[in-house]
């Protein structure tokens, strides 16, 4: 039998105290004035550890739009232009710069190709206006963000015009590599640790934290109020937390940031656990692999209970998915069908979902919707890895209908957004097989590629 329990998984995430949470526990509807309510949440229950309060709790701020971006959306209030006048862009697999010596010139090759996009596309709107940008994993090979790489990997690579924007990023597996190597087991020694002392602070959820419970944080890629790298430096990098969900209500949109690494778990740090491999010392560091792949475990639990706390919301007509696998990495699961298919059944119509992953280093296109439009991105070629072989390079530009307010794709695969080949001036490079086989199981030149 299923029951109203619209709050039930407040109670859960720990946002529901004293007399409320017990009503709640007790059997009660739990709605009260307002409330709808929706579809049983027993299998988010259900997904409680079995140590009761052993798991993960993201701290980020759910407050609509806390940093502002409806200020420069175009026809948003007296701003002048309309809603196509809007875009955002998608890489994923894109940081080479700093790590991958022989990879940088194609990122860098690629960031051009961006900078040209948003030149050009200035020219033909007069009210053009980069909202931001999503970022989906590998953001920093080979073995993840160490002091500086926000640096020679981002602000140096990308110019101040594409950095003064928000990037919103997920970790990618050879982010979970030596040079982060405490990110695995954030409660191990953290550097950091949101509680009650800190509470609606920026760093632990604002005005609107999406949990309460005390937890660590111990990565150089998080934002830098929870520890992380390079300070002020990076401000418009954000990356709150592991999985966490950010909300545009003037544009009817939702980003769902969704970190489901525990699925390619031995492929961490690029190759894994060995005395020489990427993710050493991130093994070491939570005291062996049984802890890490534990840890890892609760961060992906987490990830899903707020995918499916916020398909059964259904709050924005828009959304958009960023992780770093295809499907075929995570158990054959399609998060963008998997959202779009627990939302309540009069929303999914309406819905417009895009679903943006990496992983494998090529721009293709895998899930189209029945007008022929893209829906599943595989952006896994912005020049992180592993060479110019990997081409054809590129991004995802998505903008919005003026008619409709859906998004809509703008660019992805076309030329403008795709960097096809390289000068014939250019072509030849030096083989860089051994430098990538020595640090990723991700290229098929590696004798130990995994597909």
């Amino acid at each position: 039998m299923q029951r109203a329990v619209c709050r039930a998984a407040l109670v859960w995430l720990g946002l529901l105290r004293g007399s409320e949470a017990a009503a709640c526990q007790e059997g009660g509807t739990c709605s009260t004035a307002g409330d709808e309510p929706v579809e049983d949440l027993g299998l988010l229950q259900a997904r409680k550890s079995s140590s009761g309060e052993d798991r993960y709790w993201p701290h980020f701020d759910t407050t609509p739009d806390y940093l502002n971006i409806t200020a420069r959306i175009a026809g948003a209030g007296k701003n002048p232009g309309s809603k196509s006048d809007n875009y955002y862009l998608v890489i994923s697999d894109s940081g080479g710069c700093g790590g991958c010596g022989s990879c940088c010139d194609t990122q860098k090759r690629v960031a051009e190709q961006m900078r040209q996009y948003v030149a050009n596309r200035k020219r033909q709107h007069a009210h053009s206006q980069l909202l931001f940008v999503l970022v989906g994993g590998d953001n920093f090979y080979w073995n993840g963000a160490s002091p500086g790489r926000f640096h020679r990997t981002w602000l140096d690579v990308y110019g101040p015009e594409l950095t003064s924007v928000p990037w919103f990023a997920v970790l990618g597996n050879h982010d979970y590599g030596n040079d982060d190597h405490t990110a695995g087991c954030p409660d191990v020694r953290p550097r950091f640790t949101c509680d009650d002392s800190n509470l609606h602070t920026p760093a632990c959820g604002g005005a609107r934290p999406y949990s309460t419970h005390p937890q660590g944080y111990n990565s150089n890629a998080f934002d830098a109020d929870k520890g992380g790298s390079d300070g002020e430096a990076r401000k418009n990098w954000v990356q709150p937390d592991y999985t966490y969900y950010y909300s545009i209500p003037e544009l009817d949109f939702e980003l769902l940031a969704i970190d489901w690494n525990v699925y390619q778990f031995n492929a961490m740090g690029g190759n894994g656990f060995c005395w020489n491999c990427g993710a050493h010392r991130l093994a070491q560091h939570c005291g062996g692999t049984h802890n890490l792949r534990r840890a890892m475990q609760k961060v992906t639990d987490a990830s899903t209970l707020l995918l499916e706390s916020r398909m059964r919301a259904a709050e924005a007509k828009n959304v958009a998915i960023i992780s770093h696998y295809p499907s075929w990495f995570q158990n054959n699961i399609n998060l963008r069908t998997k959202f779009h298919e627990g939302m309540p059944e009069h929303k999914r119509e309406a819905a417009k979902i895009f679903n943006f992953y990496g992983h494998t280093h090529v721009q293709r296109c895998e899930g189209r919707a029945a007008s022929g439009e893209c829906l599943d991105f595989l952006t896994g070629a912005a020049g992180g890895c592993c060479g110019r072989g990997a081409v054809p390079a590129g991004f995802a530009a998505l903008s919005w209908n003026d008619e409709t307010g859906d998004q809509v794709v703008e660019c992805f695969e076309g030329h403008e957004c795709t960097l096809a080949r390289y000068s014939s001036r250019r072509d030849f490079e030096e083989d860089n097989t051994e430098d990538v086989c020595t640090h990723t199981v991700d290229d098929a030149r590696c004798a130990n590629f995994t597909q």
